[in-house]
């Protein structure tokens, strides 16, 4: 048990870390990614409490069970709905009614608050039957809404994330729901569970998968954090691109009418800077078959398709890597725009044609 104690005390302090980080860190802090910093706090919270609990401090310090009475888990799956919105510029993003999603958490923490001044600090008592019902009742709806509101909330996200067109943003973005979501029904699971089973072991597997869990829901925030930062930067390498013209030429002339329009959907129209480009899509833009685009770029190249893409992309990450206005980027958001659809192709094309990885090209020509 002391291990395991040791271990959530361990995954407390990394989410602290992660959610401060995520605030006040200059290359993570924006005005999106504070509600997913704030998201990660609120959990960190809540198995800040549950460890107090474990090791007996509310039992010991009865005033302090007000801390442990602040239901936290009213705003969690708000940060995450207003994160989500906003990464995807969803039209929900404008609205100010979103800040009526925080009104079951104020309502709860002042339901709360009035009953432990009343319980454990004795500022005052209600004696009226009338009030001591409302009280209980109130308390009855509270401990069914906290359910419901999360499902509401993960739910309604579900299909929001669904009907988004915003498809690069949407891969990532799915990890974060399945996991919080994840979560709130091991949550919602192990609270019934307890209900029945009050004995130690239930305590054990309750800070084993909170454990577990919890450090799945910090990597996939940091790794949500990474992408957006990659993807904006992509964004911005891609307004200065229509600025300039990048020249490249890797192919000779041809009289082949054929060969001529699909070299300019690369020259011209710039293909190639599409990740999800194919032989198959590229053939059907030609009005020809997949088969017969193949021959045409072999008799004209001795290359093949994906071959012949991929030297357009490492040239153009080669000419941003040369140009000053691209220092400020991300190695990585320069592969993307180039139109590498990850961290590791990029690296492995630009290696298999240059001989050296992306920065160390980069530093050879600096």
């Amino acid at each position: 048990m002391k291990l395991l104690l040791f271990l959530f005390t361990i995954n407390v302090a990394l989410g602290f870390f992660l959610g401060l980080a995520i605030l006040f860190r200059p290359s993570l802090k924006s005005i999106t990614n504070k509600y997913l910093g704030y998201a990660i706090l609120t959990i960190s919270l809540l198995m800040l409490n549950r460890l107090l609990a474990e090791v007996g401090i509310y039992e010991e310090n009865k005033k302090l069970r007000i801390i442990d009475n602040i239901e936290w888990v009213f705003l969690t799956p708000v940060f995450i709905f207003l994160f989500v919105i906003k990464s995807i510029n969803h039209n929900l993003n404008t609205y100010n009614e979103l800040k009526l999603l925080y009104l079951p958490f104020i309502a709860s923490l002042l339901l709360n608050s009035i009953h432990n001044l009343e319980r454990d600090f004795d500022i005052f008592i209600f004696t009226n039957e009338i009030f001591s019902r409302i009280k209980f009742s109130l308390f009855v709806l509270e401990s069914k809404l906290v359910y419901i509101y999360n499902f509401f909330l993960m739910t309604y996200l579900y299909f929001i994330l669904k009907n988004s067109d915003s498809q690069k943003s949407k891969n990532w973005l799915w990890r974060l729901h399945f996991i919080l979501s994840s979560l709130i029904g091991l949550w919602i699971l192990l609270d019934f569970t307890e209900g029945i089973l009050v004995t130690k072991k239930a305590s054990y597997y309750t800070i084993i998968l909170f454990i577990g869990i919890s450090f799945f829901l910090y990597w996939v925030s940091y790794y949500t954090i990474y992408n957006r930062k990659l993807y904006a930067e992509a964004n911005e390498i891609k307004q200065i691109l229509k600025t300039q013209e990048l020249n490249i030429s890797k192919t000779p002339n041809s009289s082949n009418t054929i060969f001529e329009k699909f070299e300019s959907l690369f020259k011209e129209e710039y293909e190639y800077r599409n990740p999800n480009v194919t032989r198959e899509s590229t053939a059907e833009r030609l009005g020809i078959s997949a088969g017969y685009l193949s021959q045409i770029i072999n008799s004209n190249t001795e290359d093949n398709f994906s071959s012949y893409v991929n030297q357009y992309r490492v040239e153009e990450a080669k000419k941003m890597l040369h140009d000053n206005t691209f220092d400020k980027y991300n190695i990585e958001s320069i592969g993307l725009e180039a139109g590498f659809s990850s961290k590791t192709t990029f690296h492995k094309v630009f290696k298999k044609f240059t001989g050296i990885t992306p920065r160390a090209y980069k530093n050879k020509n600096k």
